[in-house]
């Protein structure tokens, strides 16, 4: 098997779509051609992104059956300029490797953002807190009600009860801040060395908790999810919408919840 046919049949043999016999032979072909072998580490990488990061929508039948018709058809092979293009440049094959991965991982981040508004919010307080946290770090614990009625005075909007602390959990900082263009205040809480949580309070009368993904903490249900390892969850109480990024593992998380929304 030459390369031109060889990579004519690349991405199909990444998303295994390939009679058995012939990706024997794309493979074989591949195991002893550095300029295809990369190649088709590329279709595999790009392939496994995707599946990973990109939203996933159902067509209405309408719509898939006028792709499907267009696609029976076209006369020329999708996307096979590119790779005929590379079988005749195949020292390109290399470099163009890390930039189609790394544009790519672009297009799928912004696209998985822009399809989820809670990714977006949960991605600006993942910021949010690992700034607040590094600024915390090794800071004594000042007076909760200090901090408080300073925050109240600043904040713009009504917090209601907030929780103060206690004696595991401390409550380091409190700030104003800004999120989805509305005012928000975030109150950063110790609980141990380099364990940190910040809470971020926002006006949420009009705030959508998604219903799915929803963890049972006692009677209350919120919106949970793990980013970047941090624990993440989202709520609404009374007027605000609120949510909680979290250092802490699941269980620690849960009781720290409890306290901040029976403070309430």
């Amino acid at each position: 098997m030459e390369c031109c046919e060889a990579r004519d049949h690349l991405a199909e043999l990444a998303r295994n779509r390939l009679e058995p016999d012939l990706a024997d032979a794309v493979r074989a072909h591949a195991a002893g051609c550095v300029g295809c072998a990369d190649a088709l580490r590329v279709e595999a990488a790009l392939h496994a992104l995707i599946r990973e990061r990109a939203p996933r929508y159902a067509a209405p039948p309408a719509l898939r059956a006028r792709v499907q018709a267009a696609l029976r058809k076209s006369e020329v092979p999708i996307s096979s300029g590119w790779r005929a293009w590379l079988s005749l440049h195949p020292w390109m094959g290399t470099g163009l490797a890390g930039a189609l991965v790394a544009l790519i991982a672009v297009w799928v981040g912004t696209t998985w953002l822009a399809a989820d508004p809670v990714a977006r919010l949960v991605s600006r307080a993942l910021d949010e807190h690992v700034e607040y946290a590094r600024e915390a770090m090794h800071r004594p614990a000042p007076n909760p009600v200090d901090l408080l009625a300073t925050l109240r005075s600043q904040a713009g909007f009504a917090l209601g009860p907030l929780f103060p602390g206690d004696a595991e959990v401390q409550l380091i900082s409190t700030k104003t801040a800004e999120l989805r263009s509305k005012p928000a205040v975030a109150l950063v809480y110790r609980n141990g060395p380099e364990r940190y949580a910040t809470l971020l309070l926002m006006p949420g009368a009009d705030a959508t908790i998604p219903a799915e993904d929803r963890l049972p903490i006692e009677s209350f249900k919120p919106y949970h999810r793990v980013a970047s390892g941090k624990q993440v969850l989202y709520w609404k109480q009374n007027d605000l919408a609120c949510l909680m990024v979290s250092d802490l593992d699941g269980p620690a998380t849960a009781a720290l919840f409890l306290k901040i929304r029976k403070a309430a």
